[in-house]
């Protein structure tokens, strides 16, 4: 099966669904409340297993019930933890987060910087694309030199701030808004110009601008919860370049996925590759 590394922030997600954000200082009542595995590089993994891929997981967790329960959810999701670095003495990553009745997510995170600042301790197993968020430097560098070596595809997932050492050694920056604008007014052509590298900014139910001007709208859905959308995105992003995509289509695959993604609640929300061929379908 075509395997992705997906590198980066993992974290345990404490989230409660609302009717509207509270007001500070008032204490509101949950409709729902759950626990469940969050972070850019553990979604993108999940994404990746769900459309059929081979997901290798690769950051660190704490040696504490969070990091215990959340390798436990790497395995019932098929994800390859191998990669994935326990620290002792360190607290899991964990975030509070609050999505609201229109999708929308307001999210408050902490984390260790020790977490953050790790590298690999073992050889690479085989793989055919790498991903990996803004978090993890140290570990991003890595795997997208080895990718730069081995002419595999690697996809920087640009949130800000977008560290500009790796851009040298990444063959895809996928930005968001706010990478965007770390860039000072830089145009997407001329960040695209000056890392070498292939660009697009993606902006949730706006869709996705390629350096070279083109958009792409993704599927009109109504969206029940936007929480992780960017991380699927990017998930599918870099499994497409398995199954021999090119740019413009990996960008479709990649919105039909987003979009189912956020038009579900629940254990089924990642979608499968028949699933988004489907909506694809319905499109051409």
């Amino acid at each position: 099966m075509p395997t992705v590394i997906c590198a980066g922030l993992i974290t345990l997600d404490a989230v409660y669904d609302l009717d509207a954000f509270p007001e500070e200082g008032s204490k509101v009542r949950a409709s729902t409340a759950r626990l469940q595995p969050g972070g850019g590089a553990l979604l993108a993994a999940t994404t990746v297993s769900k459309l059929g891929g081979t997901a290798r997981l690769a950051g660190a967790v704490g040696d504490d019930l969070f990091g215990q329960f959340l390798r436990g959810q790497m395995t019932l999701r098929g994800i390859d933890h191998t990669l994935v670095q326990t620290l002792k003495g360190e607290t899991t990553a964990h975030s509070a987060v609050f999505v609201t009745s229109n999708g929308e997510r307001t999210i408050v995170n902490h984390r260790s910087d020790r977490l953050l600042d790790v590298d690999l301790t073992e050889d690479l197993p085989d793989y055919d694309a790498v991903l990996a968020d803004t978090r993890c430097r140290t570990l991003a560098r890595r795997l997208f030199q080895q990718a730069q070596e081995e002419s595999k595809p690697s996809v920087l997932d640009g949130e800000a701030p977008v560290p500009r050492d790796l851009l040298p050694f990444v063959s895809h920056l996928a930005l968001s808004e706010q990478g965007l604008s770390d860039f000072g007014g830089t145009s997407l052509a001329e960040i695209a110009a000056q890392s070498q590298s292939w660009a697009c900014v993606t902006r949730g139910a706006a869709g996705v601008e390629l350096h070279d001007g083109s958009r792409f709208a993704p599927p009109r859905v109504t969206p029940l919860d936007t929480l992780g959308a960017g991380d699927v995105w990017h998930g599918a992003f870099a499994f497409a370049f398995t199954k021999q995509l090119n740019e413009p289509e990996a960008v479709e695959f990649s919105n039909a996925a987003a979009a189912l993604f956020v038009s579900r609640t629940g254990d089924g929300r990642f979608p499968t590759a028949r699933e988004v061929e489907d909506v694809l379908q319905t499109r051409r």
